[in-house]
């Protein structure tokens, strides 16, 4: 599939005499899953809004003017107060294109600017399974409805559910088919009678139920039809929250289904792994304690005074 930028690029020179900024990233863009193009092009554009000649600056410029600018940038989302992961995501998309530009001759440099440090996980909690219950009943649409109960009864990151067409859901098999996060292969899940009951709730007033749409679309009158975004997903997942009386994201609600899945297994981590699809169990770990508030309970046990 070939890939053409509509970023908010301004003054796009050539690289080399037939070989355009334009080229290089489309070039990128090419070599990444579909479902991840969209949040790479936002990358980008964030750098060229924050200097509109800062690519063709990290691209061309010898290795320590190139390395500065992107220091610069590292400290501009600092100083905005940006997620680490975002700053830290937005710096291994620049790494990444440099890589592709110097695989193909166009530079001789690396970019070496580390990532911001990041406490993992600070909170695991979610909004608990009490206030996702108020959500689901506080939501009269289909589709609403069935995005909060797919991310939650599955911990389902919003890209999966985003991702997803009306085909990867199988009723007679009970399951759905996703593309998991930093995997190139589809896996499939089995999803209950009740994800079902909201997933079919919401297919039935699809206004373009095929196999091959997407499952989740946007129903505004301008891009109505269009696949819906993680953002959207995201504003969906708040303003439910909000309607409830409480604050939540999407990942919270992951957070939140990955927290009853260790309490209803005793904090069988291995077997919650299956369930969460974590690379490592490590990061099980570290829901479990804070399930269990393990820091607390030291605490309570050894404090003086």
């Amino acid at each position: 599939m070939e890939w053409r930028v509509s970023m908010k690029l301004t003054n796009m020179r050539q690289i080399t005499s037939n070989y355009s900024q334009n080229d290089l990233v489309n070039d990128w863009l090419g070599q990444k899953k579909p479902e991840t193009v969209r949040a790479y092009r936002q990358d980008l554009e964030s750098l060229t809004e924050w200097a509109p000649d800062a690519v063709e600056t990290i691209v061309t410029a010898d290795s320590g003017t190139a390395n500065r600018v992107v220091a610069r940038y590292k400290s501009h989302m600092v100083s905005m107060k940006l997620a680490p992961a975002t700053i830290n995501r937005r710096l291994a998309a620049i790494r990444s294109l440099v890589s592709l530009a110097k695989l193909f001759g166009l530079c001789q440099h690396d970019i070496s600017i580390a990532n911001v440090r990041s406490q993992a996980y600070r909170d695991t909690r979610g909004p608990g399974r009490d206030a996702v219950v108020r959500m689901v009943e506080a939501t009269s649409h289909p589709r609403d409805r069935a995005l909060l109960v797919l991310l939650y009864n599955n911990a389902l990151r919003r890209g999966e559910a985003v991702a997803m067409n009306i085909g990867d859901v199988e009723f007679d098999r009970q399951t759905i088919t996703i593309t998991g996060k930093g995997r190139r292969e589809s896996e499939q899940l089995t999803v209950s009678s009740q994800t079902l009951h909201a997933l079919l709730g919401w297919i039935r007033c699809h206004p373009n139920p095929v196999m091959e749409a997407p499952l989740f679309v946007s129903l505004d009158n301008r891009s109505r039809g269009k696949r819906l975004t993680g953002r959207s997903a995201a504003r969906i997942v708040r303003s439910a929250a909000k309607k409830a009386g409480t604050s939540a994201t999407p990942h919270g609600l992951r957070h939140t289904a990955i927290t009853e899945a260790l309490e209803a297994t005793d904090g069988d981590v291995r077997a919650v792994r299956r369930y969460s699809r974590h690379a490592k169990l490590d990061t099980l770990l570290i829901y479990d304690d804070s399930r269990q508030d393990m820091h607390g309970q030291i605490a309570k046990t050894i404090s003086i005074g």
